[in-house]
């Protein structure tokens, strides 16, 4: 007898996983810093500083760690508007790639089948072992049941295969369409992607600062590209999408997940007579995480690996003819202010600890941009959100140097295994894991060993013990 699904109420609950291998070198990196910051107190400034003040550091430091809010704080004030267009759901079909979601994908069915017809939604399973299946069959849509693993770039261009419509709705299993509106009226304008407004559902403190986060990419960082149709990133929670751009792609993307939503954007802008993506004013939800480790694993092994990922994209946008400027401007701030600053960040890092007036000035200016930012939006959080942000970007910052040690964790298990596909780091033998976890351990300690002994960064912060 065919085993059948009966229908359970949405719950939200932390998503348990295994023990991986994978994911030692992230965890690691998270006590390396910690280490560091001990042994710089130990052997450079001989304990916390209570009384020592340089205005000429603080002139230096301070704009290193406010970078990225002053972005915000400027973008705050800049016309901005949305895309608005007219929508005809005939012309879409709705591509969910998804791996083990069963404590999600019911409920994004449920949304999906108020507005779309069954034969319309296809769900590509990733290798997933749990329930999923079952799920997707109870509810009739098209279901591509992938036995092994391929990810989620490959899993959607196979199931590319299935759609005879002229559009694509590319969504994750925890998003949530309800009445959004589905403008593919701006894909009959000749646009390559539309962006959504993507929002969290908030449940809890984590999920509020999420929530002001999430805002701020989209109502300010987003909407600023929209008057040169330059939108830096279609979110992979769900994205707008011409059939033939994405059929186009599956030979230049590299399948790789990590940052795949950051790539399918670049990689429009990148071709040959492309219009652009826009973002349109229709707002989704997306089931954010609701655990701090939620929140640690979800930035260091997924979203921000990614970044150091399109590095090269990148480049390539700061250097090709005819890029829109605010779309080459992020592809420099990216690269630059992020990334390449995030080192000197790193070795600053037990000065703003252990000298506790330069953390204040940074913390109260950060929060007085953040302050400014938050009023010049919808004001949806409370007021608290605004006032321990700044810890909130630190916890950004050390998370983006976790996962930039995943990242060289993943290339290095790839080449010493010698695999085809980046995201095959999985599928490595153990030996070869272990020695990408030793390569890359060694590497990041022995940078933050060395300045704890030479302080070799203490001529360019130009301060003295």
């Amino acid at each position: 007898m065919a085993k059948k699904y009966r229908s359970k109420r949405y719950k939200l609950h932390a998503r348990r996983k295994k023990y991986s291998l994978d994911n030692i070198v992230g965890y690691s990196t998270l006590g390396l810093i910690l280490l560091y910051v001990v042994l710089f107190g130990y052997f450079q400034t001989k304990g916390v500083v209570w009384r020592h003040f340089d205005p000429t550091y603080a002139i230096i430091i301070i704009p290193i760690w406010l970078v990225d809010g002053f972005k915000v704080f400027l973008e705050s004030f800049t016309r901005r508007s949305y895309r608005t267009s007219t929508e005809d759901l005939s012309k879409v079909t709705v591509v969910i790639a998804c791996k083990d979601g069963d404590d999600v994908i019911e409920y994004a069915l449920q949304s999906l089948l108020k507005r779309f017809k069954p034969e319309q939604v296809i769900v590509a399973s990733n290798g997933s072992t749990d329930h999923t299946c079952l799920i997707v069959e109870h509810y009739n849509v098209r279901l591509l049941d992938i036995k092994e693993p391929v990810g989620k770039v490959r899993a959607i261009n196979r199931a590319l295969d299935l759609v005879t419509t002229p559009y694509v709705l590319i969504m994750d299993d925890d998003t949530l369409i309800e009445k959004a509106m589905i403008p593919t009226g701006l894909l009959d304008e000749g646009y390559e992607g539309v962006a959504f407004r993507v929002l969290v559902n908030k449940s809890n403190w984590l999920t509020q600062l999420q929530s002001f986060e999430y805002r701020k990419t989209t109502d300010l960082g987003k909407r600023y590209h929209n008057g040169k149709a330059s939108v830096q990133n279609i979110s992979g929670a769900v994205g707008l999408f011409s059939l033939k751009e994405l059929r186009r792609q599956i030979k230049k993307h590299s399948g790789e997940f990590s940052g795949e939503d950051l790539q399918r954007t670049l990689l429009i802008h990148l071709a040959q007579d492309a219009r652009g993506v826009v973002l349109t004013d229709s707002i989704v939800y997306t089931q954010p995480p609701i655990t701090v480790n939620g929140l640690f694993k979800q930035r260091v092994f997924s979203w921000f690996p990614g970044l150091y990922a399109n590095i090269k994209n990148y480049l390539k946008v700061m250097t090709r003819d005819q890029m829109p400027a605010p779309l080459r401007f992020d592809a420099f701030y990216n690269v630059f202010f992020v990334m390449f600053l995030d080192i000197l960040r790193l070795l600053s890092l037990p000065i703003l600890v252990l000298y506790p007036w330069y953390f204040v000035i940074t913390y109260v200016t950060y929060g007085l941009l953040e302050a400014i930012t938050y009023a010049r939006t919808d004001k949806s959080e409370p007021y608290w959100v605004v006032i321990v942000y700044p810890i909130y970007g630190l916890f950004g910052f050390i998370t983006r140097v976790c996962a930039f040690a995943t990242f060289l964790y993943r290339r290095c298990a790839v080449k010493f295994a010698n695999k085809k596909f980046l995201d095959d780091f999985r599928s490595v033998s153990p030996a070869y894991k272990y020695m990408a976890i030793l390569t890359s351990i060694a590497i990041i300690g022995s940078v933050l060993v060395l300045n704890v002994f030479a302080f070799y960064v203490k001529p360019v912060l130009n301060i003295s013990f």
